[in-house]
């Protein structure tokens, strides 16, 4: 399936530049809007999918209604990139480090 076709899909590109290189190349992430998940008794779930790299990533997010899947997703996010992107290599969105994804869930509480 075509994720660019879909309305239902968020999608944010970022760049990644290599460490000691002025190669700069696009990463794409897409976050589907939540939907039911199908399982009986399922919750809610979203699709995170995330290209650029060797392979593509794809993985359901789940939380228990729709706006849970979808913050979980986002946060999801800047963890999966951490681990896909090779050593040294810099990602940003707008030039800037902070990828937009919104902070941790237990960040955003005060102590």
């Amino acid at each position: 399936m075509d994720m660019h076709m879909s309305p239902r899909v968020l999608i944010r590109t970022l760049q990644m530049a290599l460490g000691g290189s002025d190669v700069v190349c696009d990463i794409v992430v897409r976050i589907a809007l939540p939907e039911r998940d199908p399982v009986t008794g399922g919750d809610f779930r979203v699709l995170v999918e995330i290209g650029g790299f060797d392979e593509l990533y794809s993985r359901h997010v789940h939380g228990v209604d729709e706006l849970q899947a979808f913050l979980a997703g986002c946060w999801l996010v800047p963890q999966i990139l951490n681990a896909l992107a090779p050593p040294g290599a810099r990602l940003t969105w707008l030039g800037e480090d902070d990828l937009g994804f919104g902070a941790s869930p237990a960040a955003a509480i005060p102590a």
